[in-house]
Protein backbone atom coordinates (compact mmCIF):
# COMPACT_ATOMS: atom_id res chain seq x y z
CA UNK A 1 0.00 0.00 0.00
CA UNK A 2 0.87 3.69 0.33
CA UNK A 3 1.34 5.99 2.90
CA UNK A 4 3.06 8.33 4.55
CA UNK A 5 6.56 7.14 5.49
CA UNK A 6 6.29 9.26 8.69
CA UNK A 7 2.88 6.87 9.89
CA UNK A 8 -0.33 8.58 11.30
CA UNK A 9 -0.81 7.04 14.72
CA UNK A 10 -4.61 6.76 15.42
CA UNK A 11 -6.48 4.69 18.19
CA UNK A 12 -9.84 3.60 17.58
CA UNK A 13 -11.54 0.51 18.20
CA UNK A 14 -15.33 -0.15 17.70
CA UNK A 15 -16.55 -3.75 16.92
CA UNK A 16 -19.68 -5.57 15.93
CA UNK A 17 -20.62 -9.30 16.05
CA UNK A 18 -22.69 -11.17 14.39
CA UNK A 19 -24.31 -14.19 13.52
CA UNK A 20 -25.93 -15.67 10.76
CA UNK A 21 -26.76 -18.65 8.13
CA UNK A 22 -24.68 -18.93 5.30
CA UNK A 23 -26.11 -15.89 2.88
CA UNK A 24 -28.78 -15.01 4.76
CA UNK A 25 -29.67 -11.43 5.40
CA UNK A 26 -29.75 -10.13 9.18
CA UNK A 27 -32.00 -7.69 10.54
CA UNK A 28 -29.02 -5.23 12.26
CA UNK A 29 -31.80 -4.37 15.01
CA UNK A 30 -31.57 -7.63 16.16
CA UNK A 31 -29.96 -8.87 19.03
CA UNK A 32 -27.66 -10.97 16.90
CA UNK A 33 -25.19 -7.88 16.72
CA UNK A 34 -23.37 -6.09 19.60
CA UNK A 35 -22.02 -2.55 19.59
CA UNK A 36 -19.03 -1.26 21.41
CA UNK A 37 -18.36 2.35 21.89
CA UNK A 38 -14.62 3.70 20.88
CA UNK A 39 -12.28 6.27 21.50
CA UNK A 40 -10.54 8.08 18.74
CA UNK A 41 -7.12 10.45 18.78
CA UNK A 42 -5.00 11.04 16.13
CA UNK A 43 -2.00 13.15 15.38
CA UNK A 44 -1.14 14.05 11.61
CA UNK A 45 1.53 13.02 8.88
CA UNK A 46 2.63 14.18 6.02
CA UNK A 47 4.43 12.32 2.92
CA UNK A 48 8.40 12.77 3.38
CA UNK A 49 10.23 14.92 0.96
CA UNK A 50 11.67 11.75 0.04
CA UNK A 51 8.51 9.39 -0.13
CA UNK A 52 5.70 9.66 -2.57
CA UNK A 53 5.74 6.77 -3.85
CA UNK A 54 4.70 3.25 -2.30
CA UNK A 55 2.25 0.42 -2.98
CA UNK A 56 1.01 -1.49 0.38
CA UNK A 57 1.65 -1.87 4.59
CA UNK A 58 2.90 1.92 4.92
CA UNK A 59 2.58 4.39 1.61
CA UNK A 60 3.86 2.76 -0.77
CA UNK A 61 0.45 -1.51 1.02
CA UNK A 62 -12.08 -26.49 8.89
CA UNK A 63 -15.36 -26.65 7.86
CA UNK A 64 -18.17 -24.25 7.17
CA UNK A 65 -20.62 -23.43 10.24
CA UNK A 66 -24.11 -23.01 8.18
CA UNK A 67 -25.11 -21.11 12.33
CA UNK A 68 -22.11 -18.68 12.22
CA UNK A 69 -21.94 -15.14 10.39
CA UNK A 70 -19.40 -12.48 10.39
CA UNK A 71 -17.66 -9.94 12.51
CA UNK A 72 -17.92 -6.43 12.09
CA UNK A 73 -15.01 -3.93 13.02
CA UNK A 74 -15.17 -0.15 12.94
CA UNK A 75 -11.46 1.81 11.60
CA UNK A 76 -10.74 5.72 12.12
CA UNK A 77 -9.03 7.19 8.98
CA UNK A 78 -6.13 9.54 9.61
CA UNK A 79 -4.87 10.63 6.03
CA UNK A 80 -3.79 7.70 5.06
CA UNK A 81 -4.49 4.86 6.78
CA UNK A 82 -7.09 2.83 8.93
CA UNK A 83 -6.19 1.72 12.07
CA UNK A 84 -7.74 -1.16 14.42
CA UNK A 85 -6.84 -1.78 18.38
CA UNK A 86 -6.02 -5.63 18.93
CA UNK A 87 -5.39 -7.36 22.52
CA UNK A 88 -2.61 -9.87 22.41
CA UNK A 89 -1.41 -12.25 25.26
CA UNK A 90 -2.64 -13.21 28.67
CA UNK A 91 -2.17 -9.93 29.71
CA UNK A 92 -4.47 -8.29 26.91
CA UNK A 93 -1.54 -6.14 26.39
CA UNK A 94 -3.39 -2.99 23.88
CA UNK A 95 -1.68 -2.62 20.31
CA UNK A 96 -3.09 -0.11 17.31
CA UNK A 97 -1.78 -1.51 14.41
CA UNK A 98 -2.74 -0.72 10.65
CA UNK A 99 -5.32 -2.64 8.66
CA UNK A 100 -3.95 -3.56 5.64
CA UNK A 101 -5.49 -5.30 2.51
CA UNK A 102 -1.73 -4.84 0.69
CA UNK A 103 0.31 -7.35 2.82
CA UNK A 104 -0.44 -10.54 4.19
CA UNK A 105 1.22 -11.32 7.92
CA UNK A 106 -0.02 -9.92 11.32
CA UNK A 107 2.80 -7.72 13.37
CA UNK A 108 3.74 -6.28 16.29
CA UNK A 109 6.56 -4.52 17.81
CA UNK A 110 8.61 -6.15 20.84
CA UNK A 111 8.19 -4.02 24.01
CA UNK A 112 12.15 -4.10 23.59
CA UNK A 113 11.68 -3.32 19.90
CA UNK A 114 14.61 -0.87 18.48
CA UNK A 115 13.29 1.71 16.57
CA UNK A 116 15.23 2.95 13.81
CA UNK A 117 15.33 6.15 11.92
CA UNK A 118 13.93 7.85 14.43
CA UNK A 119 10.50 6.14 14.58
CA UNK A 120 8.43 5.56 17.51
CA UNK A 121 7.64 1.95 16.79
CA UNK A 122 6.72 1.74 20.53
CA UNK A 123 4.17 4.33 21.15
CA UNK A 124 1.02 3.03 19.70
CA UNK A 125 1.64 -0.61 22.08
CA UNK A 126 3.99 -3.30 22.35
CA UNK A 127 3.77 -7.48 23.33
CA UNK A 128 6.12 -9.16 25.65
CA UNK A 129 6.82 -12.85 24.69
CA UNK A 130 7.79 -13.81 28.09
CA UNK A 131 5.19 -12.09 29.98
CA UNK A 132 2.22 -13.72 28.01
CA UNK A 133 1.64 -17.27 29.48
CA UNK A 134 -0.03 -18.10 26.64
CA UNK A 135 2.82 -17.41 23.92
CA UNK A 136 4.89 -20.39 22.31
CA UNK A 137 7.76 -19.06 20.08
CA UNK A 138 8.58 -20.65 16.78
CA UNK A 139 11.77 -19.31 16.31
CA UNK A 140 11.20 -18.70 12.44
CA UNK A 141 12.82 -15.57 11.32
CA UNK A 142 10.66 -12.91 10.26
CA UNK A 143 11.65 -10.08 7.89
CA UNK A 144 9.23 -7.30 5.97
CA UNK A 145 10.43 -4.52 3.67
CA UNK A 146 7.52 -1.99 2.10
CA UNK A 147 7.85 -0.41 -0.76
CA UNK A 148 8.56 2.97 0.77
CA UNK A 149 10.88 1.30 2.14
CA UNK A 150 9.48 0.89 6.02
CA UNK A 151 11.22 -2.35 7.58
CA UNK A 152 10.46 -4.77 10.00
CA UNK A 153 11.86 -7.75 11.25
CA UNK A 154 11.61 -10.23 14.41
CA UNK A 155 10.30 -13.93 14.98
CA UNK A 156 6.60 -15.75 14.77
CA UNK A 157 5.13 -17.03 17.45
CA UNK A 158 1.93 -18.11 18.56
CA UNK A 159 -0.56 -16.40 20.79
CA UNK A 160 -3.99 -15.55 21.17
CA UNK A 161 -5.37 -12.19 19.31
CA UNK A 162 -8.91 -10.51 20.27
CA UNK A 163 -10.11 -8.07 18.08
CA UNK A 164 -13.36 -6.81 19.50
CA UNK A 165 -15.31 -9.24 21.49
CA UNK A 166 -13.99 -12.05 19.50
CA UNK A 167 -10.46 -13.89 20.23
CA UNK A 168 -7.97 -15.88 18.09
CA UNK A 169 -6.61 -18.78 20.05
CA UNK A 170 -3.02 -19.61 19.30
CA UNK A 171 -2.64 -17.38 16.17
CA UNK A 172 0.83 -16.85 14.27
CA UNK A 173 2.26 -13.40 14.29
CA UNK A 174 5.26 -11.98 14.11
CA UNK A 175 6.63 -9.89 16.92
CA UNK A 176 9.07 -7.06 15.78
CA UNK A 177 12.55 -6.49 17.43
CA UNK A 178 13.77 -3.79 14.85
CA UNK A 179 11.45 -1.57 12.72
CA UNK A 180 11.38 1.72 10.56
CA UNK A 181 7.55 2.00 11.09
CA UNK A 182 4.90 4.05 13.14
CA UNK A 183 2.76 0.75 14.21
CA UNK A 184 1.92 -2.81 13.40
CA UNK A 185 0.27 -3.92 10.94
CA UNK A 186 -2.99 -6.07 10.43
CA UNK A 187 -2.05 -7.92 6.74
CA UNK A 188 -5.28 -8.71 5.66
CA UNK A 189 -4.40 -9.71 1.99
CA UNK A 190 -4.24 -13.54 0.52
CA UNK A 191 -1.99 -15.98 1.80
CA UNK A 192 0.18 -16.35 -0.91
CA UNK A 193 1.57 -13.02 0.14
CA UNK A 194 2.93 -13.84 3.43
CA UNK A 195 6.84 -13.42 4.19
CA UNK A 196 7.04 -17.18 5.00
CA UNK A 197 8.33 -19.88 2.55
CA UNK A 198 5.55 -22.22 4.13
CA UNK A 199 1.97 -20.31 4.32
CA UNK A 200 0.03 -20.23 7.58
CA UNK A 201 -3.16 -20.07 9.11
CA UNK A 202 -3.37 -15.97 9.03
CA UNK A 203 -5.63 -13.89 10.97
CA UNK A 204 -8.69 -13.63 8.20
CA UNK A 205 -8.46 -17.77 7.94
CA UNK A 206 -8.47 -18.54 11.77
CA UNK A 207 -11.26 -16.41 12.08
CA UNK A 208 -13.01 -18.89 9.79
CA UNK A 209 -11.32 -22.25 11.67
CA UNK A 210 -12.69 -21.38 14.76
CA UNK A 211 -16.00 -20.85 13.59
CA UNK A 212 -16.29 -16.95 14.10
CA UNK A 213 -17.17 -16.58 10.26
CA UNK A 214 -18.58 -18.80 7.65
CA UNK A 215 -16.31 -17.81 4.73
CA UNK A 216 -12.54 -16.21 5.30
CA UNK A 217 -13.18 -13.04 3.90
CA UNK A 218 -14.20 -9.87 4.42
CA UNK A 219 -15.89 -5.97 2.61
CA UNK A 220 -14.48 -2.72 3.00
CA UNK A 221 -16.58 0.39 3.67
CA UNK A 222 -14.36 3.67 3.43
CA UNK A 223 -15.79 6.82 5.03
CA UNK A 224 -17.09 10.09 2.94
CA UNK A 225 -14.34 12.90 2.96
CA UNK A 226 -15.81 14.96 5.68
CA UNK A 227 -16.81 11.59 8.29
CA UNK A 228 -13.72 9.97 8.44
CA UNK A 229 -14.60 6.66 10.00
CA UNK A 230 -14.53 3.23 7.83
CA UNK A 231 -15.81 -0.57 8.47
CA UNK A 232 -13.93 -3.29 7.45
CA UNK A 233 -16.75 -6.58 8.16
CA UNK A 234 -15.37 -9.77 8.10
CA UNK A 235 -16.64 -12.61 6.72
CA UNK A 236 -19.99 -10.85 5.17
CA UNK A 237 -20.98 -7.73 3.07
CA UNK A 238 -23.74 -4.83 3.65
CA UNK A 239 -25.96 -4.77 1.11
CA UNK A 240 -27.07 -0.92 1.90
CA UNK A 241 -23.72 0.25 1.73
CA UNK A 242 -23.36 -0.14 -2.31
CA UNK A 243 -25.40 0.34 -5.52
CA UNK A 244 -25.92 -1.61 -8.48
CA UNK A 245 -23.95 -4.75 -9.16
CA UNK A 246 -21.10 -5.92 -6.73
CA UNK A 247 -18.98 -7.58 -9.97
CA UNK A 248 -16.87 -10.17 -8.90
CA UNK A 249 -12.78 -10.60 -10.34
CA UNK A 250 -10.41 -13.24 -10.31
CA UNK A 251 -7.42 -12.39 -8.94
CA UNK A 252 -4.37 -13.51 -10.91
CA UNK A 253 -1.55 -12.80 -8.26
CA UNK A 254 -0.37 -12.59 -4.86
CA UNK A 255 -1.83 -9.29 -4.70
CA UNK A 256 -5.88 -8.08 -4.52
CA UNK A 257 -5.54 -6.67 -8.09
CA UNK A 258 -8.81 -6.08 -10.31
CA UNK A 259 -8.74 -5.08 -14.03
CA UNK A 260 -8.53 -1.71 -14.68
CA UNK A 261 -9.15 -0.47 -18.29
CA UNK A 262 -8.91 3.42 -18.30
CA UNK A 263 -10.00 6.53 -16.72
CA UNK A 264 -12.00 8.95 -18.01
CA UNK A 265 -12.52 12.66 -17.35
CA UNK A 266 -14.51 15.31 -18.94
CA UNK A 267 -15.21 13.18 -22.39
CA UNK A 268 -11.42 11.68 -22.90
CA UNK A 269 -11.07 8.36 -22.10
CA UNK A 270 -7.18 7.77 -20.75
CA UNK A 271 -6.82 3.69 -21.62
CA UNK A 272 -3.87 1.61 -20.43
CA UNK A 273 -5.50 -2.10 -19.05
CA UNK A 274 -3.70 -3.23 -15.97
CA UNK A 275 -4.26 -5.02 -13.07
CA UNK A 276 -4.59 -2.49 -10.33
CA UNK A 277 -3.83 -3.34 -6.32
CA UNK A 278 -6.51 -2.41 -3.86
CA UNK A 279 -4.54 -1.24 -1.02
CA UNK A 280 -6.15 0.36 2.18
CA UNK A 281 -3.32 1.53 3.45
CA UNK A 282 -1.94 3.80 0.61
CA UNK A 283 -2.79 7.18 1.27
CA UNK A 284 -2.86 8.01 -2.52
CA UNK A 285 -3.27 5.93 -5.93
CA UNK A 286 -0.78 4.92 -8.65
CA UNK A 287 -1.45 4.69 -12.46
CA UNK A 288 0.13 4.46 -15.51
CA UNK A 289 1.80 7.30 -16.88
CA UNK A 290 -0.06 7.74 -19.82
CA UNK A 291 -3.19 7.85 -17.89
CA UNK A 292 -2.24 10.05 -14.93
CA UNK A 293 -0.85 12.19 -17.99
CA UNK A 294 -3.89 12.75 -19.61
CA UNK A 295 -6.21 13.46 -16.60
CA UNK A 296 -3.39 16.05 -15.76
CA UNK A 297 -3.80 17.26 -19.50
CA UNK A 298 -7.42 17.93 -19.02
CA UNK A 299 -6.81 19.77 -16.27
CA UNK A 300 -4.65 21.94 -17.75
CA UNK A 301 -1.89 20.82 -14.94
CA UNK A 302 1.99 21.16 -15.39
CA UNK A 303 4.35 18.35 -13.81
CA UNK A 304 6.70 19.51 -11.30
CA UNK A 305 10.35 18.10 -11.03
CA UNK A 306 11.02 19.49 -8.04
CA UNK A 307 8.16 18.23 -5.93
CA UNK A 308 7.31 14.98 -8.45
CA UNK A 309 3.48 16.04 -8.73
CA UNK A 310 1.52 17.44 -11.00
CA UNK A 311 0.20 21.01 -9.83
CA UNK A 312 -3.13 21.62 -11.08
CA UNK A 313 -5.57 24.57 -9.88
CA UNK A 314 -7.28 25.03 -6.99
CA UNK A 315 -10.39 25.23 -8.19
CA UNK A 316 -10.51 21.20 -9.02
CA UNK A 317 -10.99 20.67 -5.37
CA UNK A 318 -14.60 22.12 -5.48
CA UNK A 319 -17.87 19.80 -6.03
CA UNK A 320 -18.25 21.55 -9.25
CA UNK A 321 -14.91 19.94 -10.61
CA UNK A 322 -16.88 16.39 -11.89
CA UNK A 323 -15.57 12.81 -11.85
CA UNK A 324 -13.48 10.06 -12.90
CA UNK A 325 -14.64 7.55 -14.19
CA UNK A 326 -12.59 4.19 -13.72
CA UNK A 327 -13.69 1.71 -16.05
CA UNK A 328 -12.73 -2.10 -15.38
CA UNK A 329 -13.61 -5.10 -17.19
CA UNK A 330 -17.56 -6.83 -17.51
CA UNK A 331 -18.47 -3.09 -18.03
CA UNK A 332 -17.80 -2.22 -14.46
CA UNK A 333 -16.95 1.39 -13.70
CA UNK A 334 -16.56 3.37 -10.28
CA UNK A 335 -17.20 7.30 -10.40
CA UNK A 336 -14.81 8.86 -8.05
CA UNK A 337 -15.40 12.74 -7.08
CA UNK A 338 -12.32 14.72 -9.01
CA UNK A 339 -12.41 16.44 -5.40
CA UNK A 340 -10.53 13.58 -4.15
CA UNK A 341 -7.93 13.29 -5.86
CA UNK A 342 -6.93 17.56 -5.76
CA UNK A 343 -5.03 18.02 -2.63
CA UNK A 344 -2.75 21.38 -1.51
CA UNK A 345 0.75 20.43 -1.92
CA UNK A 346 1.47 21.13 1.97
CA UNK A 347 -0.76 17.61 2.61
CA UNK A 348 0.83 15.94 -0.38
CA UNK A 349 5.14 16.82 0.56
CA UNK A 350 6.20 17.44 3.50
CA UNK A 351 8.69 19.95 2.22
CA UNK A 352 7.09 22.45 0.11
CA UNK A 353 8.59 26.15 -0.58
CA UNK A 354 6.43 28.67 1.38
CA UNK A 355 4.93 30.54 -2.22
CA UNK A 356 4.00 27.20 -3.29
CA UNK A 357 2.17 25.63 0.11
CA UNK A 358 -0.88 27.09 -0.76
CA UNK A 359 -1.17 25.87 -4.84
CA UNK A 360 -2.63 22.54 -5.26
CA UNK A 361 -1.70 19.18 -6.89
CA UNK A 362 -3.02 15.52 -8.06
CA UNK A 363 -2.58 12.99 -5.49
CA UNK A 364 -2.15 10.39 -8.00
CA UNK A 365 1.31 9.78 -9.49
CA UNK A 366 2.21 8.15 -12.48
CA UNK A 367 3.69 4.52 -11.97
CA UNK A 368 4.51 2.29 -14.91
CA UNK A 369 5.96 -0.22 -12.57
CA UNK A 370 2.73 -0.81 -10.54
CA UNK A 371 -0.78 -0.08 -10.17
CA UNK A 372 -2.47 0.75 -6.86
CA UNK A 373 -5.59 1.88 -6.07
CA UNK A 374 -5.09 3.79 -2.64
CA UNK A 375 -7.75 5.76 -0.07
CA UNK A 376 -8.18 8.26 -2.56
CA UNK A 377 -9.89 5.93 -5.14
CA UNK A 378 -11.69 3.62 -2.46
CA UNK A 379 -13.99 6.21 -0.86
CA UNK A 380 -15.99 5.83 -3.83
CA UNK A 381 -16.12 1.98 -4.11
CA UNK A 382 -17.62 -0.47 -2.16
CA UNK A 383 -14.94 -3.81 -1.85
CA UNK A 384 -15.31 -7.14 -1.23
CA UNK A 385 -12.73 -9.83 -0.87
CA UNK A 386 -13.46 -13.63 -0.95
CA UNK A 387 -9.76 -15.39 0.43
CA UNK A 388 -10.43 -18.79 -0.60
CA UNK A 389 -11.65 -18.35 -3.87
CA UNK A 390 -9.68 -15.53 -4.86
CA UNK A 391 -11.72 -13.04 -5.79
CA UNK A 392 -12.53 -9.56 -5.50
CA UNK A 393 -15.88 -7.53 -5.75
CA UNK A 394 -16.26 -4.40 -6.75
CA UNK A 395 -19.19 -1.71 -6.92
CA UNK A 396 -19.99 1.98 -6.53
CA UNK A 397 -19.98 2.86 -2.75
CA UNK A 398 -23.66 4.35 -1.36
CA UNK A 399 -23.46 6.02 1.90
CA UNK A 400 -26.07 4.95 3.74
CA UNK A 401 -26.78 4.91 8.09
CA UNK A 402 -28.84 1.61 7.34
CA UNK A 403 -27.55 -2.11 7.25
CA UNK A 404 -28.11 -5.19 5.35
CA UNK A 405 -25.58 -7.80 6.37
CA UNK A 406 -25.13 -10.47 4.35
CA UNK A 407 -22.46 -13.90 4.50
CA UNK A 408 -20.09 -14.14 1.85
Amino acid sequence: MVQASTLTQSALLTTLFAVCCQGAAIDPRSNDVVSVNFEVSYRDALADDDSVLGGSAFDKRSKDEPNRGYIKTDLKHRKSFYTTQLKIGSHKEKITVVVDTGSSDLWVPSSEAKCLEDSKCRSEGTYSVEKSKSSKPLNQPFSIEYPDNETASGVYVQDSVEIGKTTVSNQQFAVANTSTAGMGVLGIGLQSDEQTKDNYVNFVFSLKKQGSISKAGYSLYLPEKEKKSGTILFGGIDEEKYSGNLTQFEVSSDKLSVPLQSVSYSGKDNKNETEAIIDSGSTFSFLPSGIVGGIADALNGSYSDSLGVYVVDCKNRGKKSGYLSFNFENDTSIMAPLSHFVLRLKQIKHHVPDYEKNHCGLSIFPSDDETVLGDNFLRSAYISVDLEDKQVGLAQVKHSRHHSYKSL
